[in-house]
């Protein structure tokens, strides 16, 4: 992935790929997310030294989806850019979702939402691998970006720590039940998760070394 995204880049991946009309639903769904998210800061710094917006965690886990699982297909990234969407924003609602996407995507949103609270793991496992893919994209999108400034230390190990007790076992079964066509990819996205989990330990364990 560039480290300098942007709209054009974005879509340049998809023109060759997507018809003209689940093309514009992409167009959609990324203008609802900028606009759904607009004002959400993320806890990482950008090069300005103020807070990123909250668009690139969604955008960055859309490209996750496209670039490092190689899904380029309408339901997916429409779903992945705004997975947040029904827990984190105001005018987005699953009628609003299945008015302009359908039930497919309406539904892998409202799995991925954690509205309500009670039962979210529950709800996710029982989900079926398109909720799950996604899910494992924008937690690894979330791991890369924890050793970034202005990410303090305990939300870096509750982060962590809330991968290794929830999730795992989560992607485990997003593994298990991966089409065979996208098997490989699956089990890719769930090792680099766990590489990056081992990358952000180690980098604690120096950091306390160095400390003492």
């Amino acid at each position: 992935m560039s480290q300098t995204e942007n709209r054009e880049s974005f879509f340049r991946r998809l023109r060759a790929t997507l018809n003209p009309r689940d093309y514009y639903d992409v167009e959609l769904a990324y203008i609802l997310a900028k606009g759904g998210h607009h004002h959400q800061k993320r806890k990482e710094l950008g090069p300005d030294g103020l807070p990123k917006r909250y668009f690139e965690h969604l955008r960055g886990t859309a490209l996750i989806l496209i670039d490092e699982v190689g899904i380029i297909e309408r339901t997916f990234i429409v779903a992945a850019l705004l997975h947040d969407a029904l827990e984190d924003t105001h005018d987005i609602s699953p009628e609003l979702l299945r008015h302009c996407f359908g039930s497919t995507v309406a539904d892998i949103v409202q799995q991925l939402s954690k509205v309500p609270k009670e039962g979210y793991l529950e709800r996710l496992r029982a989900a079926g691998w398109p909720a799950l893919i996604i899910k494992a994209c924008d937690r690894l999108e979330n791991l890369r970006t924890l050793d970034r400034p202005g990410v303090d230390r305990q939300f870096l190990l509750k982060q962590v720590r809330e991968t290794h007790e929830k999730y795992l076992s989560v992607f485990d079964i997003m593994v298990a039940e991966a089409p065979f066509q996208w098997l490989e990819q699956t089990r890719r996205i769930r090792d680099r998760i766990c590489q990056e989990l081992e990358r952000l330990e180690r980098l604690v364990a120096a950091e306390s070394g160095s400390a003492t």
